[in-house]
């Protein structure tokens, strides 16, 4: 399973699908084999323990497919890194183990990439499912950005993510972008700025490469992410490290060239105080969090208080 599929004229595309739960891995390997885009590579990260991923990307007999076992445990950054160090293609495209890609979603996002040299990253309209694969009524995150498919520019996206703290560009599943386009910051491919991303890594990404050039949204459904009772479930400790990465984010974006004027840049960082008053509004908050939300909080003030007036 050493071959990749070459078409002459076309980019080719590497799916890389960062492998540790068994339970949805063989409906997420078959929807990338079901791609009607022919020059395509399938790496296949295998990061679990047991030997149901290996069995099912060799018994797959798809010489597309090629499956790398990790020497030991990498984790969520490690796996993903590791799959991006083995990338073949000069497109990018994550398959995260538990969502499903539709048919035409890499032929429709290369299509994307391809529309204007300004592109460095191509979306489209997700689709949330449940275990079964079920398609679930939108979510907030999943809520169409426009009727048509169009280009748009890459600050003017950013903006508005980073304003209203909502991932509406998708999770790894939904982007297409080029292997040139993203340098890794040291070990992780979720480091940016010197620190690294674990609730926020994939709006990381997004915003590195968004820096760069414009976005290409497909209206149409091309993903599917996967809501189940077996992903990592959100605590306390997750919310909190989720309103300290949004800080980061923001300072870290604007000094990529996003949030540029003062007044959107204290609508984001309004945001990320109202986040962290939500859960300090929570009697139940654990000491050590509610310390470390109030520093923050001092901290945010300070620097609202800095900035020019509208």
């Amino acid at each position: 399973m050493e071959a990749q599929a070459r078409v002459s004229g076309e980019p080719l595309v590497s799916i890389l699908i960062p492998a540790y739960n068994e339970r949805f891995f063989g409906e997420a390997l078959a929807s990338a084999r079901a791609q009607t885009y022919a020059s395509l590579e399938i790496v296949v990260c295998d990061d679990s323990s047991g030997e149901a991923i290996e069995r099912a990307s060799r018994d797959a007999n798809d010489a597309r497919v090629r499956y790398v076992r990790n020497p030991g445990r990498l984790g969520f950054h490690g796996n993903f890194t590791r799959c991006f160090e083995a990338a073949r293609g000069e497109l990018i495209k994550f398959l995260n183990d538990d969502d499903r890609l539709r048919p035409r979603c890499v032929e429709a996002l290369v299509g994307g990439m391809q529309f204007d040299a300004r592109v460095t990253l191509s979306m489209s309209r997700r689709a949330v499912i449940d275990e079964e694969g079920r398609v679930q009524p939108d979510i907030a995150p999943t809520v169409p950005l426009a009727r048509f498919s169009c280009m748009v520019p890459g600050t003017e996206l950013g903006d508005f993510v980073l304003i209203n703290s909502v991932n509406v560009i998708g999770e790894p599943t939904t982007c297409l972008f080029r292997k040139r386009d993203l340098q890794p910051e040291g070990a992780s491919l979720f480091a940016w700025g010197g620190f690294d991303y674990h609730v926020l890594a994939d709006v990381s990404l997004w915003l590195r490469l968004l820096a760069r050039g414009a976005a290409f949204y497909q209206a149409p459904v091309l993903s599917e992410f996967r809501m189940h009772g077996g992903q990592e479930q959100r605590g306390e400790a997750m919310d909190v490290a989720s309103v300290v990465e949004r800080l980061h984010l923001a300072r870290e974006a604007r000094a990529a060239g996003f949030l540029a004027h003062p007044a959107l840049y204290q609508a984001a960082l309004t945001r990320v105080r109202e986040r962290a008053a939500r859960i300090l509004r929570k009697p139940e908050t654990a000491a050590q969090h509610r310390a470390t939300l109030e520093s923050l909080d001092q901290e945010v003030a300070a620097e609202l208080g800095a900035l020019p007036a509208a």
